[in-house]
C-alpha cells in the first residue's frame, strides 16, 4: 500500500534563473519565483541537512533557508462567517 513520505521543504535562492534546473537532481521542485529568484524544494526528511550542505556548496546558490510549513497550526475550526 502507499506509505506518505516525510519530507520537508528548503527554499533555495539563486543568483540566476538559468540554474533553476540543476536544482531538480537533489529534490522535488514544487514551486520556482523568476521574479525573486528562488525556488522551494522538497527533500526527504532524514537527508534535510546532507542537502543543504551541498547546496550551500554550489557556487550558483546565493542561500538555503528550511520551510516552516509544519509548524504552522493547520487545525482550522469554526465558521469563517463573521456573526453580527
Amino acid at each position: 500500500m502507499f506509505e506518505k513520505e516525510a519530507r520537508i521543504g528548503l527554499i533555495v535562492y539563486l543568483y540566476y534563473n538559468r540554474d533553476a534546473k540543476k536544482l531538480a537532481a537533489f529534490g522535488d521542485i514544487i514551486y520556482h519565483s523568476r521574479r525573486r529568484r528562488y525556488l522551494q524544494l522538497y527533500v526527504e526528511e532524514d537527508q534535510v541537512e546532507e542537502v543543504r550542505q551541498r547546496l550551500l556548496g554550489e557556487k550558483y546558490v546565493k542561500e538555503v533557508r528550511l520551510c516552516h510549513i509544519k509548524d504552522l497550526d493547520t487545525n482550522f475550526v469554526g465558521s469563517l462567517f463573521k456573526q453580527a
